[in-house]
């Protein structure tokens, strides 16, 4: 349960560099690039991870849905790089001067009328950047190309310390 906005726009800073060293690691010229037709390409998704973040932060601040027309943003690396970086900051400005009695508010989802306290969009805000984080991954992998470190505490390396003991 998300208790405290400021605590989670530090949380939520922590999983957006994770995000940029992703983003940072896809070339310029695959921007374009889709595994095969229908699938988004790296520009569209970053575009798409930045629509998330205000159309999350909206709905809490203001009870309302909005979703930008964030396909026109990817139309270059540059373009959906900067439309990235704008809309995330414009989201955390709409979360920013909010009371932390907003999160134990309700709101409904768009297509049903299941009240929802104000914290779990919150947590759905997360959940969808690092969805689409995973999904950048796999196409770096698809490109054969190094994906990053996020310098977690990894299996192996708690094995090999255990193994030491």
């Amino acid at each position: 349960m998300i208790t405290d906005i400021e605590e989670f726009i530090k949380y939520f800073h922590g999983q957006r560099r994770r995000t940029q060293w992703v983003v940072d690691a896809v070339p310029p010229d695959k921007a374009g690039w889709r595994p095969w037709p229908g699938e988004p390409s790296p520009a569209e998704i970053i575009c798409r991870i930045a629509a998330g973040h205000l159309m999350y932060a909206t709905v809490v601040a203001y009870d309302y849905w909005v979703v930008e027309d964030y396909e026109t943003a990817a139309t270059s690396w540059d373009a959906a790089l900067q439309y990235f970086q704008d809309k995330t900051e414009e989201a955390l400005d709409l979360l920013r001067p909010l009371p932390n009695s907003v999160l134990k508010e309700k709101r409904r989802k768009p297509d049903d009328n299941v009240p929802t306290t104000a914290w779990r969009f919150l947590m759905a805000m997360l959940e969808h950047e690092i969805y689409h984080r995973s999904q950048l991954n796999t196409y770096l992998m698809l490109l054969v190309i190094r994906q990053p470190r996020m310098d977690g505490v990894t299996i192996e390396a708690v094995r090999a310390a255990l193994s030491k003991k």
